[in-house]
This record gives structure tokens, C-alpha cells and sequence, in this order.
């Protein structure tokens, strides 16, 4: 394929041997000349422009090498900074929106401030912000990671009583009941995973308002199953797209958007696959599985 290329690129040149061969061999017939110089001489015009043509070959070789290596070392560049440019408006479109969130419980406070505190709400609000903060901050950390994750083997029924023991005032506030059962030993990194599934438990006990959660646990699986109000059908494709909040969740006023799309990004990374499955009224069910 390379020679048929290259010998298509020595067209001209080929045409114009072929063309001062037909006039050497002309000038031979008129003059009568010896037909065995006649031999000799094209037989080194032969030899001659076969090396020409050898060293010309491995010349365009080395040239269309380098031209290949720069529009790939090009087009990955382009790549990279197709990327750099979609994760920059991608942070801009998070920190937009995050900021945006972050008015609702500081306006609570504000409102306290002006009337009167109420201790719990105030915990609340705060814990709200905390939990807001702690977004922004591990997003940034989990798209600058390189080898910060830390694989043991992690009790998925202790990680899941801490962060229930964590939010045990939002149970006794709302009066929700909660039961885990099972256990499932996994392989993984407990902080970045046990952040994951910290924003599915928050939003369970956020759209919860009677009733409780139930946390299945076995081998290979987790489901956090709520009773709470549910996703609209045609919301659940695109829950995990960052700043996506859903029918409810602009109803309720309570959602950045941004809890699940931190879930999945953490749970991609740690190789771990998500799936929800909810209807209106009737509560939902996050299902976490590893092969």
C-alpha cells in the first residue's frame, strides 16, 4: 500500500525517465549507433533511477511518518482541550447552580436571625451547608484524582450505620423508621464510597416525609429503598446529569442537582453501577451493584 502511494506521489518524475528514455533510445536508432552501449548506457540509467527511487522512497516514508505522528499529537490535543473546555463549563454550570442553593438555607438563617431561632431548624440549615460545601469540594477532588483511593475490604452494613447514625436527628425530627439488613464485604475505598452513598441516603430522608427507609444489604448489592414522594417516570434518565433536580425536586425547593451526579461520578470510578427506580407517591429504590 505505502509503494502504490508512493509510486502515485513519482507520477511526474517516472514520466519524465520514461520521456528522456524514448529520446535516448530515438537518438540510438537515427545514429546506428552500437547496440551494446545502447544496452550498458540504459541499463545504468536503469540501476540509477531505481536507487533514486529507493532513497526517495524511504525519504517520503520518514516524511509521511511524521505527518501522521503530528496529526494524531494535533487531534489528541484537540481531544484535551475539547475536554478541558467541557469540564470548565461543566464546574461553571456547578458552581452556578450550587451557589444558587446555597441561598436557601443561608435565607433560613437569616430569617431566624430576624425572628426567632429555632435550634433544630438552625442545626439543620447548617448541616444543609456543611453538606452543600462538602459537594463542591469532593467533586473538585474526585476529577483531580490520580491514585488517592485507598482499596480494603469495607463492611458496607458498618459504613451504612455510621452515616445513619449521622443523620439520626432528621430521623427523630420526621419520625422515620429505618432498618438495615444483610451484609456485603466489598472491596473498595470507604471514604470515597461511603461519601456516595451519604448523598443517596440524604436525599431518601430529604423526600421522606412519613413512613422510613429500608436498607437492604447482600453480596454484590445495596438498595436504599424510601417511601417517600417519588420520581416523575420521565425524570429518571436524566437524574444523574449535575444540576437535573426533577419535577420534585423543584417543587420541593431541597435539590442542587448535584448529589446524584457525585454519586455516579464516585461509583463509575470505584466501578460500581447505580440504577433508580421510583413512581409518584409510591417511593423510590436505588439499587448499587459490583460484579
Amino acid at each position: 500500500m505505502l509503494w502504490f502511494k508512493f509510486f502515485k506521489s513519482k507520477i511526474p518524475q517516472i514520466g519524465v525517465f520514461l520521456l528522456m528514455s524514448a529520446i535516448y533510445i530515438v537518438t540510438f536508432w537515427l545514429w546506428h549507433l552500437p547496440m551494446m552501449a545502447f544496452v550498458n548506457s540504459t541499463l545504468f540509467a536503469v540501476i540509477i533511477f531505481i536507487i533514486y527511487l529507493i532513497s526517495s522512497y524511504f525519504r517520503w516514508k520518514a516524511n509521511c511518518e511524521a505527518i501522521e505522528r503530528v496529526v494524531k499529537d494535533n487531534e489528541e490535543l484537540q481531544k484535551k482541550l475539547e475536554q478541558q473546555n467541557l469540564a470548565e463549563r461543566e464546574m461553571e454550570d456547578i458552581i452556578r447552580v450550587w451557589s444558587h442553593q446555597m441561598k436557601v438555607p443561608l435565607a433560613a438563617i437569616d430569617l431566624m436571625t430576624q425572628t426567632q431561632v429555632n435550634s433544630e431548624e438552625l442545626k439543620n440549615q447548617v448541616f444543609s451547608l456543611e453538606n452543600y460545601l462538602k459537594i463542591l469540594l469532593e467533586y473538585q477532588r474526585i476529577n483531580n484524582l490520580a491514585t488517592d483511593f485507598r482499596f480494603e475490604k469495607v463492611s458496607m452494613a458498618s459504613l451504612v450505620k455510621e452515616l445513619v447514625k449521622k443523620y439520626s436527628s432528621f430521623f427523630i425530627q420526621k419520625n422515620l423508621s429505618i432498618q438495615i439488613e444483610g451484609e456485603w464485604l466489598v472491596n473498595s475505598d470507604q471514604r470515597w464510597l461511603s461519601l456516595a452513598v451519604e448523598q443517596l441516603l440524604n436525599n431518601a430522608v430529604k423526600y421522606t416525609k412519613e413512613g422510613g427507609i429500608l436498607i437492604k444489604i447482600k453480596t454484590g448489592e445495596i438498595i436504599i429503598q424510601d417511601s417517600g414522594i417519588g420520581i416523575l417516570k420521565e425524570d429518571l434518565p436524566r437524574l444523574f446529569e449535575h444540576g437535573f433536580t426533577g419535577y420534585n425536586g423543584r417543587i420541593q425547593q431541597k435539590s442542587t442537582g448535584l448529589g446524584l451526579y457525585l454519586s455516579k461520578l464516585i461509583l463509575d470510578k470505584l466501578e460500581f453501577k447505580i440504577s433508580i427506580n421510583s413512581e409518584i407517591g409510591n417511593g423510590t429504590s436505588v439499587t448499587i451493584t459490583k460484579e
